[in-house]
């Protein structure tokens, strides 16, 4: 597999159809597990802010901006190691990782339609991660 320079930077991509060395689609997915870590933080300041109160909630604001600045810098190295393509339709697998930390942190009920619909977006990353082996 040989880089092709593009026209915009001469940064190297990856040839279409080109396979993703396991170590990128790793970092891929820890990335994306970091960015749905994030959202817990969130909730967790809001349900603070919600009863006012306020030491816990500036604790969850801190550690959910801290953890979307570790994201951002890995989204940009993965950027750098992938289609942008392929990497953003695997970003839909944060749908799995969000409905799970609502069933294990917030007592979340998990219905017959989110099952449905997790299903189809795996389904859908699953498509688009064989279109690129």
């Amino acid at each position: 597999m040989t880089p092709e320079n593009n026209t915009a930077g001469n940064l190297p991509v990856q040839a279409r159809g080109s396979r993703v060395p396991t170590k990128d689609f790793l970092l891929l997915h820890v990335t994306l597990f970091l960015y749905a870590v994030a959202s817990v933080f969130a909730k967790a300041a809001g349900r603070n802010l919600a009863i006012r109160d306020l030491s816990p909630t500036l604790i969850f604001l801190v550690l959910e901006t801290l953890t979307l600045g570790g994201y951002a810098v890995l989204w940009q190295q993965t950027l750098k190691r992938m289609p942008l393509t392929f990497a953003y339709s695997n970003k839909a697998v944060c749908t799995l990782w969000t409905c799970l930390f609502g069933l294990i942190f917030f007592g979340e009920s998990l219905t017959l339609g989110k099952a449905l619909g997790i299903v189809v977006v795996l389904a859908g990353v699953w498509l688009v991660v064989s279109e690129h082996e």
